[in-house]
């Protein structure tokens, strides 16, 4: 058993200690996932802390044989997806890893202003072609590469099959590919895109 999923066994126990080292462990990544999709401070952290109430709460019901960070995940996953049905799509903005990987692109030697403008402006590119990925497809896409979270452990979130969350990935890197080169993105600017996704 992992130190997390210890740290879960204690909290079910009723020990405060085990859940304030949970607490300090999760929440900054909590806020950082809600973030990512509601753009909101104020939303975050509330999203954050209702998520640790119900860790807290429902600790008793963890799988031992579980990863600790899925079943956190999954909690507040579903606290976003209450938090969401309540807000407009417009209100919603995502960036995935994808785009952070494209931005942290290593540089050429050499390379210049004009080189970073040309980052920027392909970072635009993919902002609003992810925009027209569907939400199950943006979200997949999310978890895999913000969170770093695997198929098997998507599928046990968003309670789907492995197989389902392969074939969302699938379509969502080729919509996404079909996206940019509508809008004339070439082949080494979608490989960049594509060895971050």
């Amino acid at each position: 058993m992992d130190r997390e999923a210890q740290l879960l066994k204690e909290v079910a126990d009723g020990n405060e200690a085990a859940f304030e080292e949970l607490f300090r462990l999760y929440q900054p990544r909590l806020g950082a996932f809600f973030w990512q999709r509601t753009r909101d401070r104020h939303a975050s952290e509330e999203l954050s802390q209702e998520t640790m109430v119900i860790v807290w709460e429902k600790a008793q019901n963890f799988d031992e044989n579980a990863r600790a960070s899925s079943w956190i995940f999954g909690i507040g996953y579903r606290k976003y997806l209450e938090w969401q049905r309540k807000h407009t799509r417009s209100q919603r903005l995502f960036q995935t890893e994808a785009e952070r990987d494209v931005e942290v692109l290593p540089q050429r030697p050499g390379a210049g202003v004009s080189s970073q403008l040309g980052q920027e402006a392909l970072m635009e590119h993919i902002r609003q072609a992810l925009q027209e990925l569907s939400d199950e497809h943006r979200l997949v896409m999310e978890m895999t590469f913000q969170q770093g979270l695997s198929y098997e452990e998507i599928s046990q979130i968003l309670g789907i099959k492995p197989g389902t969350v392969k074939s969302r990935m699938f379509y969502a890197k080729q919509q996404l590919k079909e996206v940019l080169t509508s809008r004339g993105m070439k082949g080494d600017e979608l490989w960049k895109i594509s060895q971050g996704a």
